[in-house]
């Protein structure tokens, strides 16, 4: 699946976080393999100074099997899993981006590209009555300094009918290899662009999110939500930012095999 040009979503960990609620994806515990496939559209106002956002579409692909998955853009291999706990290795994309063309900064357009990043690391979830936990530590490998991030977020599911509603409070810390790569501005840039020159620390943004999913029939469902993530200092003092907050905000309709 090629990934469409996101502007910039927060720090906080995969496409599939956004684009593709967790309620897609069907429970494995059967033994069969379960696909969903659908459409979907994202929009993800960038914290960067005068940056050009757009939404756009992106096909959804999520497979769930004894062993493997692909959630939206995570793929996954468990190592032990109960009907409670799931312990797996993943991978997947970091989906931050930054083109200084999609600005209408001057000093901005000045400075280097900055890539989407491919991360990889381990993930635990663990399901309950009184809602689901999941944590995961992942570091970056894709040659854009090696940075590490660490999430943890819980999540309550309301179901009601066919409308199930999915409250997530969450927080994600990353170090300052990782910030410094998308918010730094180094000496040379500096120079060039007349901003002044930034060194990222490490930082942790807490975030909200809200997902609905409502089911059309057995086969069809239909789901839209939204991210809101505080910004940490060492992300939000950078010259190259212009606000405290990043949101995201998603629709999608899938259909289940």
């Amino acid at each position: 699946m090629s990934l469409p040009r996101f502007r910039s979503l927060p720090l906080v960990a995969v496409l599939a976080g956004v684009a593709v609620p967790a309620a897609h994806a069907q429970s494995s515990t059967d033994g069969q393999a379960h696909w969903t496939l659908g459409i979907g559209a994202t929009w993800s106002p960038s914290p960067y100074r005068s940056y050009d956002n757009k939404a756009w579409p992106l096909p959804l692909v999520n497979y769930e099997g004894k062993s493997f998955y692909f959630r939206g853009a995570s793929f996954g291999y468990r190592l032990y899993k109960t009907p409670n706990d799931e312990i797996s290795v993943l991978v997947s994309p970091l989906a931050n981006r930054f083109r200084h063309d999609d600005s209408n900064d001057a000093r901005l357009r000045r400075l280097s590209d900055r890539d989407i990043s491919g991360m990889g690391g381990i993930a635990w979830k663990h399901t309950a009555d009184w809602g689901v936990l999941q944590a995961s530590a992942q570091k970056e490998f894709t040659g854009h300094g090696g940075g590490t991030s660490l999430d943890a977020n819980y999540a309550y599911p309301i179901r009601k009918g066919a409308l199930t509603l999915t409250p997530t409070l969450g927080v994600t810390r990353a170090n300052g290899a990782l910030n410094d790569y998308y918010y730094g501005v180094s000496g040379r840039e500096a120079a060039r662009s007349g901003l002044a020159s930034y060194r990222a620390g490490s930082g942790t943004a807490p975030w909200l999110g809200l997902a609905a999913m409502y089911r059309l029939s057995p086969s069809w469902i239909t789901a839209a939500g939204m991210r809101y993530t505080v910004l940490p200092d060492a992300v939000k003092d950078s010259p190259m930012v212009g606000d405290d907050h990043t949101q995201s905000f998603f629709l999608s309709l899938s259909h289940v095999f």
